[in-house]
C-alpha cells in the first residue's frame, strides 16, 4: 500500500459522464468551433463574440493525437505605486517568467489554444450608488452601532418596517462602504481599472486582436480566436454573473469548447484531454485551477518552471499536496514537456528551469522550518492563535474581536 491508496484503491477521479453527452453541449466526431460572447473579449479582442475552435490533433509517430490546450492565470503585471498585480516583467524579473515568455512563444508559433484568466476585482468607484440591491433590514439581526445609525435615518427604519430592499447608498449608510472582498480579506490587489496583463501577454493579445478584426474585415460574423483573456474573481476559477454584462466567466465554456472533436472518454485514453498549467500565485490560484481542471475531466501538466508565488507557501509543498490527492490526473514538472505539439526545447529554458528548480528547493527547506515553528507554538505568522476557545467564537459572531 502507498500514501496515495484510499482503502486499497488510488484515487482515479470521480466518474464522468461520456463525452458524447456532457452536459449536452458535446457531441462525437463535432469540430466546429464554440461561440462564446463576454464583453471582456471586447476589451481585449475588438469582438465581444468569439468563436473558440477545439484544440485539434496533431498526427505523431503516423497516428492523430489530441494536442493540448494551456491555461496560464493571474500573469498580471505588478505596479510598486500602487495595487497591482503579481507578476514583475523585466529588469529584475524572476526566471520563472522568463521561462513562461519561452512557453508563450512555442505556444502562440503552435497555435495552441490558450486561456489567460486573471483577477477582475470589484471597483466601488464605478458602483452606481442608487442602484437597488438585493438586501433587505432585519433590524433584530442588527448590530447596536448598525441600529444607532438606522434610528437617525427614518426613511431606512420605513424600508426596514416594510422590507423594501436598500439602494447602494442606503447600504453603505448602515454597514459602511462597500469595499473589494480582497480588502476584507488579505491583499488589496488586482483592482480593475489598475490591474494589466504583463507587456508580454498585451503584446500576444494585440496580435490576436489584429487577426481577430481582420476577420471581422473580411466579412467573418463570428471571428476564431484561440488565445483568449478571461477574468476570475479572487480565489474561484468561476465567476458570479456581473451587473456590467460579463455574464460570468467564459473558462468553464472555453474549456467545454476545446474538448469538442477527437477526443474520447473511457480508461484506454486517460490523459487525452490534457492541460498545461502556469501562471502565478501557486497557493491559491494554481491549486484552485488544477482542481477545477481535474473535475472538467483533463489531465494536468503543472509547469514548475512557469509558476511563481507570493511565498504563502513553498511551491514543492503545494505540488506534494496535489499529487498526493490527483495521483493518476497531475504531471508536475520543470522540463519541457510534449515537444510534438510544443516544438523543440528553447535553447536558454533549461538555465532557466535549474534556477527556478533550485530556488524552490532553497525555499521549501526555508519555509518548512518556519512552518514547524508555526504549528508548535499553535500561531499564525501574524502571531494570531491557531487554536481558540469556544468564549471567542461566541464574542466574534457577536461583533467583537475573536
Amino acid at each position: 500500500m502507498t500514501s496515495l491508496d484510499l482503502n486499497g484503491r488510488m484515487y482515479l477521479g470521480l466518474p464522468k459522464p461520456g463525452h458524447a453527452v456532457f452536459e449536452g453541449v458535446v457531441e462525437a466526431g463535432r469540430t466546429a468551433p464554440m461561440v462564446l460572447r463576454s464583453r471582456f473579449f471586447a476589451r481585449y479582442l475588438g469582438s465581444e463574440c468569439v468563436a473558440v475552435p477545439s484544440a485539434g490533433v496533431t498526427r505523431v509517430a503516423g497516428r492523430l493525437e489530441p494536442r493540448p490546450i494551456a491555461v496560464l492565470t493571474d500573469l498580471l503585471q505588478h505596479d510598486a505605486n500602487r495595487p497591482a498585480g503579481l507578476v514583475v516583467e523585466g529588469q529584475g524579473e524572476a526566471a520563472w517568467v522568463g521561462a513562461t515568455r519561452l512557453l508563450m512563444n512555442a505556444l502562440e508559433k503552435q497555435g495552441v489554444v490558450t486561456l489567460l484568466p486573471s483577477d477582475q476585482h470589484l471597483n466601488p468607484d464605478l458602483l452606481d450608488r442608487a442602484a437597488r440591491t438585493s438586501f433587505t433590514l432585519v433590524e433584530d439581526m442588527l448590530y447596536a452601532d448598525e441600529k444607532a445609525r438606522l434610528r437617525t435615518h427614518p426613511q431606512l427604519a420605513a424600508k426596514a418596517t416594510s422590507g423594501t430592499p436598500l439602494t447602494v447608498t442606503e447600504y453603505e449608510t448602515i454597514f459602511g462602504n462597500v469595499v473589494d472582498k480582497e480588502d476584507r480579506n488579505f491583499l488589496p490587489h488586482c483592482r480593475e481599472g489598475v490591474v494589466e496583463y504583463i507587456p508580454s501577454v498585451l503584446q500576444w493579445l494585440g496580435r490576436q486582436r489584429a487577426a481577430v478584426l481582420k476577420q471581422m474585415d473580411a466579412g467573418a460574423p463570428v471571428p476564431t480566436a484561440t488565445v483568449l483573456p478571461d477574468f476570475k474573481t479572487g480565489l474561484s476559477c468561476l465567476s458570479a454573473p456581473d451587473s456590467r454584462g460579463l455574464h460570468g466567466n467564459a473558462l468553464r465554456d472555453a474549456l467545454i469548447a476545446t474538448q469538442r472533436g477527437l477526443y474520447l472518454d473511457g480508461p484506454s485514453r486517460p490523459h487525452a484531454k490534457l492541460a498545461l498549467v502556469g501562471g502565478t500565485a501557486h497557493e491559491y490560484s494554481v491549486a484552485e485551477l488544477i482542481r477545477f481542471l481535474v473535475d472538467m475531466d483533463y489531465s494536468v501538466v503543472w509547469l514548475l518552471s512557469c509558476t511563481g508565488g507570493l511565498g504563502i507557501a513553498a511551491k514543492l509543498s503545494t505540488a506534494l499536496e496535489l499529487t498526493e490527492r490527483y495521483g493518476t490526473r497531475l504531471f508536475c514538472t520543470y522540463g519541457w514537456p510534449l515537444p510534438a505539439h510544443l516544438g523543440p526545447e528553447p535553447p536558454s529554458w533549461a538555465a532557466l528551469a535549474s534556477q527556478v528548480e533550485a530556488e524552490d528547493r532553497a525555499e521549501v527547506e526555508a519555509m518548512e522550518k518556519e512552518r514547524v515553528r508555526l504549528v508548535q507554538q499553535r500561531v499564525t505568522t501574524q502571531g494570531r492563535p491557531v487554536v481558540t476557545t469556544v468564549d471567542a467564537v461566541e464574542k466574534a459572531r457577536l461583533g467583537g474581536t475573536p
